[in-house]
C-alpha cells in the first residue's frame, strides 16, 4: 500500500487536485487524468532493460522516475493507487477484439471497481482511443466519455465486451473479459510473453500513446501521428533516432538515456 507521501507525488504526477475520498467523480477525475499525463510506452522492452510488475518497481519507474509503462504496468500501478485510496478493486483478464478473424490470448490486465452498489470499470493501459473515464458495468446501456459511445455486451464464450462507437462509425467490439479473478502475480506470465517472446510485437517497434482532451497522440514503429474526431489528423513519418528521442520528451514527456533505442 502506499503511503500518504507516495499518494501526494501521485497525485503530483497526474495533476489532480481533488480529495481522497472515495466517490465516482474523484474515481472519474483521477481516471482521466492519467491518461493525460501518463504515457504508454514500451521502451524498455525494445532495450531489454526487464520488466518489474512488483508495487514499488512500477511505482519507482511510472511516478519517481516519471516514466510510462504498457498495460500490465500502467494499469497495476493503477490499480495499487486506488486499493492505498480504501477502492474495492477486482482484477480480470482481458481479450483484445481488434483482430476479429482470430481469438486473441489473455493479455490485458481488467480493473473492476466496486462502489456504492455499482462497478465500474477502469482502463488507463490502452494506447488507442478508449475509454477516457471509468465505465459502469452493465449490459446494453450506452454510456459517454465526450468523445465516443460506449456499452457492454454479454457473450458467451468472451464474457463482457466492450463495444465502441465512435463519431460517424458503426460499433466494433475492443475488448472481451471473464470474472474469474486473478491476482498480480497472474499477469507475470503475460507480461513476460509480450516482453520476451519471438512473436510479441511489443519487443520489436515503439507504441506509444499519450491522450489529449481531445486527441490521441501515438508513435507506432517509425510513424508519429494525432487521432482525433475518429479520424487520423496528422500523419509522418520518423527518421531518425535523435528525432525520436525529441518527440518522445517534447510530446509524451518520456527522458530515456541517449543510447536508448526506438526500434529493433
Amino acid at each position: 500500500m502506499y503511503t500518504y507521501e507516495q499518494i501526494k507525488t501521485y497525485f503530483d504526477r497526474i495533476n489532480y487536485h481533488g480529495g481522497m475520498e472515495r466517490s465516482v467523480g474523484n474515481l472519474t477525475a483521477m481516471h482521466r487524468l492519467h491518461l493525460l499525463y501518463i504515457p504508454y510506452e514500451n521502451l524498455d522492452l525494445l532495450n531489454d532493460v526487464p520488466l518489474s510488475l512488483a508495487e514499488e518497481d512500477l511505482y519507482d519507474k511510472i511516478i519517481t522516475k516519471r516514466r510510462g509503462g504498457y498495460c500490465f504496468e500502467l494499469q497495476g500501478v493503477f490499480c495499487h493507487l486506488l486499493k492505498s485510496l480504501g477502492y474495492s478493486v477486482a482484477q480480470y483478464a482481458g481479450r483484445f477484439m481488434d483482430e476479429p478473424w482470430h481469438i486473441q490470448m489473455r493479455r490485458h490486465r481488467i480493473l473492476v471497481v466496486s462502489l456504492n452498489g455499482k462497478r465500474y470499470v477502469c482502463d488507463v493501459g490502452v494506447r488507442s482511443e478508449s475509454p477516457r473515464v471509468p465505465l459502469e458495468l452493465v449490459e446494453n446501456r450506452v454510456q459517454s466519455d465526450s468523445i465516443s459511445e460506449y456499452r457492454y455486451e454479454k457473450d458467451s464464450f468472451y464474457g463482457w465486451v466492450l463495444m465502441q462507437k465512435e463519431r460517424n462509425k458503426d460499433w466494433k467490439p475492443l475488448i472481451g473479459f471473464t470474472e474469474e479473478p486473478q491476482i498480480d502475480d497472474d499477469f507475470i506470465m503475460p507480461s513476460f510473453y509480450c516482453e520476451k517472446h519471438p512473436d510479441s510485437t511489443f519487443n520489436k517497434f515503439m507504441k506509444i500513446s499519450i491522450f489529449t482532451d481531445d486527441s490521441n497522440k501515438t508513435i507506432v514503429g517509425d510513424v508519429f501521428g494525432v487521432y482525433s474526431d475518429a479520424i487520423v489528423k496528422e500523419r509522418y513519418k520518423i527518421k531518425s533516432n535523435e528525432e525520436a528521442m525529441n518527440i518522445l520528451a517534447v510530446v509524451f514527456g518520456i527522458e530515456v538515456p541517449k543510447n536508448y533505442r526506438t526500434r529493433i
